[in-house]
């Protein structure tokens, strides 16, 4: 089987030299970023944005078509601890795992920003994410 990519040029997974059997998440990550920051200006709150990723992706796909990431099932708990994550990061937790505690009261604080500095953090989750993932990874 060969690695996921959503055919988009600018993807920095799916254009990476180095795509795996996670490429997939990681654009389902990348992509329901780039989604929340529209959602946000919809004024969604962002508990919603980061919450039912993958049956959000999954509705996408039915509009937009094969290039948007659907994991399976089974990952959708994954994709959306690992959203979580990745947003709390970009809000500045330290956190090292989905599991933190502390990710809760970061999104909860997060959750009250006005809707353009919501729009800036999940920008910043986008990048802070691409750039980890795309990092040559040691030997």
């Amino acid at each position: 089987m060969s690695a996921w990519t959503c055919n988009y040029d600018a993807c920095p997974i799916c254009t990476a030299p180095e795509r795996d059997g996670m490429s997939m998440l990681r654009c389902a990550i990348l992509t329901l970023l780039d989604q929340g920051r529209w959602m946000a200006s919809d004024d969604i709150p962002l508990p919603d944005i980061l919450s039912a990723g993958g049956g959000y992706l999954n509705r996408l796909r039915g509009t937009a078509g094969e290039g948007i990431p659907v994991p399976a099932t089974e990952h959708w708990a994954w994709l959306e601890a690992e959203l979580r994550l990745v947003v709390a990061r970009a809000a500045g937790l330290d956190a090292v795992s989905t599991l933190d505690p502390r990710i809760d009261d970061v999104l909860t604080t997060a959750a009250r920003l006005p809707e353009r500095r919501q729009v800036d953090l999940l920008d910043l989750a986008a990048e802070q994410f691409a750039e980890l993932i795309t990092q040559p990874r040691a030997a």
